[in-house]
């Protein structure tokens, strides 16, 4: 039978060697891809393990293995010592498990093959060929989406019905949720329809729209909820995001400072003690961040799952992850050309929503092409690269400031125009154009906030009715 046994100690010996390399391989291969039967329940030990963040070493997995007879017939639990010794599988770890699994299906399909000959050569009870074809299909289609491992079971329209009542109904009475909510920013709410699980959102627009201010509005607000929130920073460190949520937060409070002032150190005294008095309020709001230097998406699901055990040591589930922004993700491999790279990467980064059953909010760039336009207000068209972003994602929302354009064509102050200018600068002057250009599971909404740049701050559209009280500060 087709198998590397050589290959499945290394992947193993090396997960154990660097712990990173099991959150990395998880759910690419399953304990029932090892041809080996002591290194499927070894695997399935250390996804175990890792799954409650826990330390994996020869000596932490021992105890499991000591009255193992299988482990017995291997040499004893020094077998698991021995894994690590030589350390090969640390340069081509996701090389190995890709290769355990595609062995895995080619057993699989041998399997297979031997059943379809001896149902074939079968003739006892009747001649049906068609049926037989049938059984061949769906047995071919179970090694196509598992492998060695058991494929998805299917579901009948009258259990799909069924379980699609529950959930409504759950959320009629309010005992589930269409996703995570934010009270601070319940236009976004209205906009996606919720942040549901496995569900890739595309925040899009050009530079100096306001999308990582929105970004930080979502992940401060769901955490600010009580959900679990992991913002991924490729574009900036994040002590620049701190910049701006602390400038947002003071702003809140009712403070005058400004973003640039809290990124030259001029802060009051007055303005230390309210920082400090909002620092203990954010205490333990479950939000973390991610500046890696560099980053492949297939390293998302990854990360994202290592997370997901951190928030639950803390009592939270990890239910947002942001990514700021998709065009600085490394694609999953070289392509000819750069739309396929980034039809591959959103495609991976779908999976990676779904596979981890949080939602993934992703940052994109449009093309330069909306700057030669009249009207400069985004369309999925715009999209940077692919045509498979629009595709991959279920919601595609856009950024949209006619203030920034205004301000660059700003008339002379002699101008017949300056007077049409100046009304419509007034009427767009701090607002944001947030709108859905497409979402999967309902309607497309458009609204208009508030965005203070000078603050980073974005605000609901009953702000000022509410008595926010901006226009006190210049802006």
């Amino acid at each position: 039978m087709p198998r590397n046994v050589e290959a499945e100690a290394a992947l193993l010996g090396a997960m154990m060697i660097d712990n990173r390399i099991a959150d990395e391989v998880f759910g690419r291969v399953e304990p029932a891809h090892f041809f080996e039967p002591v290194h499927g329940r070894i695997f399935a030990a250390i996804t175990g393990m890792r799954r409650k963040d826990m330390l994996v070493t020869p000596v932490t997995l021992r105890p499991m293995f000591d009255a193992d007879e299988g482990m017995a017939a291997l040499g004893g639990p020094s077998y698991l010592g021995g894994l690590t010794g030589s350390g090969a599988g640390l340069i081509g770890a996701r090389q190995f498990a890709q290769q355990i699994y595609d062995l895995a299906a080619l057993r699989a399909l041998i399997e297979v093959g031997r059943t379809l000959v001896e149902r074939a050569m079968d003739t006892s009870e009747e001649i049906n060929p068609r049926a037989q074809i049938e059984a061949a299909e769906t047995l071919l289609a179970s090694v196509a989406i598992g492998g060695a491992a058991a494929a998805p079971k299917p579901v009948g329209l009258g259990q799909a019905w069924d379980s699609a009542i529950r959930k409504a109904k759950a959320v009629a009475n309010g005992t589930a949720s269409r996703g995570a909510m934010i009270a601070r920013f319940v236009e976004w709410n209205e906009i996606t329809g919720g942040m549901s699980p496995g569900q890739l959102i595309l925040l899009g627009g050009r530079p100096g729209m306001g999308k990582t201010a929105i970004a930080l509005a979502v992940a401060v607000g769901a955490a600010a909820a009580g959900f679990g929130v992991l913002f991924i920073s490729r574009e900036m460190p994040v002590d620049q995001l701190m910049f701006r949520i602390i400038a947002d937060m003071m702003f809140e409070a009712g403070s005058a400072v400004t973003l640039e002032d809290v990124i030259s150190g001029r802060l009051n005294e007055g303005d230390l003690v309210l920082a400090e008095r909002i620092r203990a309020r954010i205490d333990d709001w479950p939000l973390v961040f991610e500046e890696p230097p560099r980053l492949n998406v297939t390293q998302v699901a990854p990360l994202i799952r290592k997370h997901q055990r951190q928030l639950e040591g803390r009592g939270h589930a990890l239910a947002i992850t942001i990514v700021d922004y998709l065009g600085l993700l490394e694609p999953p491999a070289k392509r000819q050309n750069r739309e396929q790279e980034m039809g591959d990467t959103s495609k991976e980064l779908k999976m990676a929503a779904r596979d981890t059953g949080t939602a993934v909010v992703a940052l994109a760039q449009l093309n330069r092409g909306v700057e030669s336009r009249d009207d400069k207000r985004p369309m999925l068209s715009d999209l940077r690269d692919s045509g498979s972003l629009e595709q991959d994602a279920d919601t595609v929302v856009f950024a949209y400031r006619a203030e920034y354009y205004l301000k660059q064509a700003e008339p002379d102050h002699h101008d017949r125009k300056r007077g049409d200018w100046e009304i419509e600068m007034g009427a767009e002057r701090d607002r944001l154009d947030v709108y859905s250009a497409k979402v999967r599971q309902g309607a497309t909404q458009r609204r208009k906030v508030y965005f203070f740049g000078a603050r980073q701050a974005v605000r609901g559209a009953d702000y000022m009715r509410d008595g926010g009280g901006a226009s006190a500060w210049p802006t």
